[in-house]
């Protein structure tokens, strides 16, 4: 195989990896916010976190392949498979790779992965922080 189609299909099947992977990350994404809802519905101490909470979070890749937002109002929590406008916290990661480090990160740095240019956002900081708390309080409490 002459080394030019070659090149062409080392790309091609990156670029088929990347999408699979991203379509799973979107799949995990919105899997973890689902089970989020769940475990504030069933469990009283976890639903404490939100509580009087109002937010609308949007999560997205730069490629936008993945998508997926959590509304909460009050104590009650809703899971969107697309980035909601007007949110107060747009959270973007720079692929799924990213996604997946910072959501099992041992210990979730944001400043670290913003400096790392894994993720972005706009808006309230402190929202990034509350969700980064939430799920690792998910993943210690309900995984292990």
């Amino acid at each position: 195989m002459n080394f030019f189609k070659r090149r062409l299909i080392e790309h091609r099947v990156k670029g088929a990896v990347g999408l699979i992977n991203s379509r799973a990350m979107d799949l995990f994404l919105e899997t973890l916010l689902s089970l989020m809802r769940f475990a504030f519905i069933l469990d009283r101490d976890f639903r404490r976190n939100i509580e009087g909470f109002q937010g609308r979070y949007a999560f997205t890749s730069r490629d936008g392949r993945i998508a997926a937002s959590a509304l909460f109002d009050g104590s009650r929590m809703k899971v969107k498979n697309r980035a909601v406008d007007e949110a107060d916290v747009t959270i973007v990661f720079k692929d799924g790779k990213a996604l997946r480090r910072f959501l099992f990160s041992e210990n979730p740095d944001i400043i670290k992965a913003i400096l790392d240019n894994e993720i972005s956002y706009t808006g309230n900081l402190n929202y990034l922080a509350k969700f980064a708390y939430m799920a690792k309080h998910l993943q210690l409490n309900f995984a292990s």
